[in-house]
């Protein structure tokens, strides 16, 4: 098993593995926008303590306070219907 996992990857290797490097490999298509009134978050370090600036938007690069559109209802089938069980469909033992 030792000899096995260590052995090199073929160039056209499609395993999980080669693919998640390929995939991290690429840029990232959505960074950061870049505008003079945005600022992204950063952590700094002074006197061995970690510092957070929050990141500030403009108002066009805002987020907005929504969920994104998946989230939303799939599909609204209306008031829900009450379960009634029905006992006259099951006979009695006695």
């Amino acid at each position: 098993m030792h000899k096995y996992l260590h052995q090199p990857h073929a160039p056209d290797c499609d395993c999980s593995v080669c693919w998640s490097k390929r995939e991290l490999a690429k840029p990232d298509p959505f960074q950061f926008t870049q505008c003079t009134q945005c600022r992204r978050a950063t952590v700094t370090t002074v006197n061995g303590r970690l510092i957070a600036t929050p990141a500030s938007y403009c108002v066009k690069h805002k987020p907005s306070q929504r969920p994104p559109k998946y989230w939303s209802v799939v599909q609204d089938t209306g008031k829900p219907t009450p379960y009634v069980p029905r006992w006259d469909l099951f006979e009695s033992e006695n």
